[in-house]
């Protein structure tokens, strides 16, 4: 399967990349992906699927679109 994953923030800099298209297996998670890309899983961040905030035992499909946020905040 065959998944997008956009990363904001310090993210970026943390793996090097700000959008990336993955292979994964199916049964796999948002938590594996992370794992996968040697993200701190215990940072604040915000995941959305397809445009919807989801949680990171999430399982993907193909054709999903991830986006991992560090979690903003200010005035």
């Amino acid at each position: 399967m065959k998944v997008t994953l956009r990363l904001s923030g310090g993210f970026v800099h943390t793996v090097g990349f700000s959008r990336k298209e993955l292979d994964v297996e199916p049964g796999t998670t948002i938590a594996d992906v992370l794992d996968r890309i040697a993200i701190d899983r215990t940072r604040p961040m915000i995941i959305a699927r397809n445009g919807w905030v989801v949680p990171v035992e999430e399982p993907l499909a193909d054709g999903d679109r991830i986006l991992v946020s560090p979690i903003f905040s200010g005035g």
